[in-house]
């Protein structure tokens, strides 16, 4: 892969296991990321799948070091993330943002829909302050929100519409990266349809490339160029989407989608 946007070599996220009160002692350590070698391209959509536990989330958070790593590096855009002080993780951050699952839960209650996407605006200095209403409608717009209703707060939103003021705030510095960490599993079957038809013309027009945390792979495929399965804190299996669907080597990858559910018609 020629000049990739993002490299992970040998990450391992592991922590340690202590039991007793006063006295604690070290019994043992849970390797939630273990060794894991990846490359990601420009514009490209990685789907990252695993049961609960297999660790993708904390793969997630260990490429942003929101949870700092045991070994290894992680590099975006040639520049060590592992090795980087406070201020280069905040500048660096800028290109790479995340949504969470919750929505609700990641978006601030005391906050109207214009506060939230207005503040990484200000922090960030992207536009001056007199553009930044301008800037919150364009979002919202993008995302495909009324510009009217940014005087809300997020519990006067569906589940449907907070994930995309989530996106649209993880759009707001203009990212060149976005991890989301399974965005529509908290969804309906029909809002998660369109958050998937959301991200997937996001991606198109704004060149963005987009690592898409989730257990179902029926959900994953829909949207990918590459799936890479997680089992135990390792990838256990890297491929296109189509050959991962169809000619799937490892068994836990198999184990996956045959528990994927499919409607048969009865002849």
């Amino acid at each position: 892969m020629s000049d990739p946007i993002l490299q992970l070599k040998d990450v391992s996220t592991h922590f340690p296991v202590e039991s007793g009160f006063l006295f604690k002692k070290r019994t043992g350590t849970v390797k939630a990321v273990d060794g894991i070698t990846l490359d990601l391209a420009r514009g490209e959509v990685l789907g990252l799948v695993g049961e609960s536990g297999s660790g993708k989330s904390t793969l997630a958070r260990t490429i942003l070091q929101l949870v700092p790593t045991t070994g290894g590096t992680v590099v975006l855009e040639g520049r060590n993330l592992t090795a980087a002080t406070a201020t280069e993780l905040l500048a660096a951050r800028r290109g790479l943002q995340m949504v969470f699952q919750d929505p609700f839960a990641s978006l601030n209650p005391r906050l109207t829909v214009f506060a939230a996407l207005a503040e990484p605006l200000l922090v960030h200095g992207v536009v001056p302050p007199d553009q930044v209403p301008a800037r919150v409608a364009a979002l919202m717009e993008q995302v495909g929100l009324a510009p009217r209703d940014q005087r809300k707060y997020p519990h006067e939103f569906s589940g449907g519409q907070r994930q995309r003021i989530a996106i649209a705030r993880a759009l707001a510095l203009e990212p060149k990266i976005i991890i989301a960490d399974e965005p529509v599993s908290a969804l309906d079957v029909s809002i998660q349809a369109q958050i998937l038809n959301l991200l997937a013309g996001l991606v198109r027009r704004m060149n963005l490339t987009l690592i898409f945390i989730a257990h179902d792979l029926s959900v994953v495929k829909h949207i990918s160029d590459r799936i890479a399965v997680m089992y135990q804190g390792k990838i256990v299996e890297l491929g296109p989407a189509l050959d991962i669907m169809e000619r799937p080597q490892h068994p836990y990858t198999k184990a996956l989608i045959s528990a994927i559910p499919r409607i048969e018609r009865k002849s």
